[in-house]
């Protein structure tokens, strides 16, 4: 979350915006669309398509949640509706074409810290080096594996949480993102060594 709001006021807020209220969405849109956004760039691996699926969500997320029965399973709720979208587009995609990883426009998974400005000018061309492998490793992932590891990396969650988005048990998910760093890791220290 972007916004430091209790549980409480989320589940008021919540309720409100299911009820119709575009005010109390759009504070919603604010809590959520930046961790969404990261996920769905982390799945795809580019900013303007992750930036138009991420609209695309909250515009069904909008239109859905006077469906959502318990507030307090909204984000496991939003973040399913998210993978969702990312399966549904990355089928239409994959019917038309090959996705490349070699698009310029990849974005970043956050593995680097921001002090990178901090960096000596032979760095900075390493790092960046680093990121373009780092993202075309995790691309590179089976979208199964992909999903439970950005979710764990990148959002933190747990296991149990994960699992509840990704509509698969607890044992599933830890050997799914077991298998998948393992993954990225052979990646990396292919390029490392």
């Amino acid at each position: 979350m972007t916004l430091e709001i209790s549980k409480e006021q989320l589940e008021k807020l919540i309720e409100a915006a299911a009820g119709g209220s575009v005010e109390d969405f759009r504070e919603l849109y604010e809590i959520y669309s930046a961790s969404v956004y990261k996920f769905v760039l982390g799945m795809v691996g580019i900013e303007a398509e992750a930036e138009d699926i991420t609209q695309e969500i909250f515009i069904k997320v909008f239109y859905k949640l006077k469906k959502l029965k318990d507030p307090g399973y909204f984000r496991f709720w939003l973040y399913r509706i998210a993978r969702n979208e990312v399966y549904q587009r990355h089928r239409q995609i994959q019917r038309r074409s090959e996705v490349s990883i070699d698009n310029e426009e990849i974005g970043y998974y956050e593995f680097i810290p921001d002090d990178k400005n901090e960096l000596d000018p032979e760095k900075q061309v390493i790092s960046r080096e680093l990121d373009s492998v780092i993202q075309k490793a995790v691309l590179s992932l089976k979208p199964k594996y992909r999903d439970v590891f950005i979710l764990a990396v990148q959002e933190k969650m747990s296991y149990e949480e994960i699992a509840k988005i990704v509509g698969r048990s607890v044992v599933s998910v830890k050997t799914d993102i077991y298998r998948a760093r393992q993954a990225v890791k052979e990646k990396l220290d292919r390029y490392l060594y």
